[in-house]
């Protein structure tokens, strides 16, 4: 299922990062004007996960932009959501094939996101702008929330990957999601791609819609005539390897945050431990609120609808902000 952008762009990297100079990012816009007169106009960035793209995320845009729709206290609100593929993965991806960087980190997507936040505008021409990120895209808004504090007005933080510990060499080597480096990464057609998958590890968890758009949207097709993934394994890899620095930054900085930040942790999750993920509140009780859904590390891929009530409560908590 996919959700047609109203435009799509391509920007360049940010400059402070490696691969300033050549490489790129592939960014979509998806604009949903104010059913009368518009008296607000609301941005929603989404991010997504280390290992997917941009359109794994569009079945929960689409619910998100319907529920939205369906409130009468939003007939007025121009809408806009925006979309778009870390450097590589997705069509970003494809872009910069060839021109890749191991030491690409937590940090440089972060640096990313705002690039892609001051590219689009969504920090002068909007009333509002709001993070939805998951996993590695959420990990990064908060470090640039810490990195640049007010670049967004709100944030919907999805099982967001954050450490205290620093492992030693030989026990980091041996943490599971490191294994990417080795799983398969191309079929001889999408049709045998997706009888593969949907029975398999975390990928029969998925919802139906996100697995066709993983396969539709997240292989490309080679010049032999098979199907190919466009996140490369390899560069999976390096971005899990490279994640403790940054996830220790990350649940540091959560003291300093000054605006509302939602945590959605999944109940089922073997990324965060139930007991770790609830002192999360305990780093800044005034700006963060928290809460626990049922499903994995991969919730808002698995079950789009159950974050709903979430960008929602966010929502609501900015409103009351405003009201102070």
């Amino acid at each position: 299922m996919l959700l047609v952008p109203t435009s799509k762009h391509t920007i360049p990297v940010h400059p402070s990062t490696d691969g300033w100079e050549k490489q790129q990012l592939s960014v979509e816009r998806h604009e949903y004007p104010a059913k009368s007169s518009a008296n607000r106009k609301l941005a929603f960035l989404f991010s997504h996960s280390n290992g997917l793209h941009k359109e794994s995320l569009h079945p929960l845009m689409r619910r998100f932009i319907n529920h939205l729709r369906s409130l009468q206290e939003y007939d007025q609100t121009d809408i806009t959501m925006v979309a778009w593929d870390a450097r590589t993965h997705g069509d970003s991806a494809r872009l910069n094939e060839g021109i890749f960087e191991d030491s690409y980190r937590w940090s440089d997507n972060a640096l990313d996101t705002l690039q892609v936040i001051e590219e689009m505008e969504l920090n002068t021409g909007y009333d509002k702008l709001i993070g939805v990120g998951h996993s590695f895209g959420a990990s990064s808004m908060i470090l640039l929330e810490f990195y640049y504090p007010n670049t967004f007005d709100a944030l919907c933080v999805i099982e967001p990957v954050m450490n205290r510990v620093f492992l030693a060499g030989e026990l980091q080597a041996m943490v599971p999601v490191l294994a990417s480096r080795k799983r398969r990464d191309e079929w001889p057609n999408r049709e045998e791609c997706h009888k593969s998958l949907a029975s398999r590890g975390f990928f029969k968890l998925l919802h139906p819609e996100v697995l066709d758009n993983y396969v539709n949207y997240g292989m490309y097709d080679t010049e032999e005539g098979t199907i190919k993934l466009k996140c490369p394994r390899e560069s999976e890899y390096h971005i899990f390897r490279n994640a403790q620095y940054d996830t220790a930054v990350a649940i540091r900085s959560l003291k300093t945050i000054t605006i509302p930040i939602h945590f959605v942790y999944a109940l089922s999750s073997t990324f965060v431990a139930r007991d770790e993920a609830a002192g999360v509140i305990d780093e800044n009780r005034k700006m963060i609120t928290l809460e626990f859904v049922e499903g994995t590390h991969m919730v808002p891929n698995e079950t789009p609808e159950i974050i709903i009530p979430h960008i929602m409560k966010t929502l609501s908590r900015l409103n009351n902000k405003a009201k102070l």
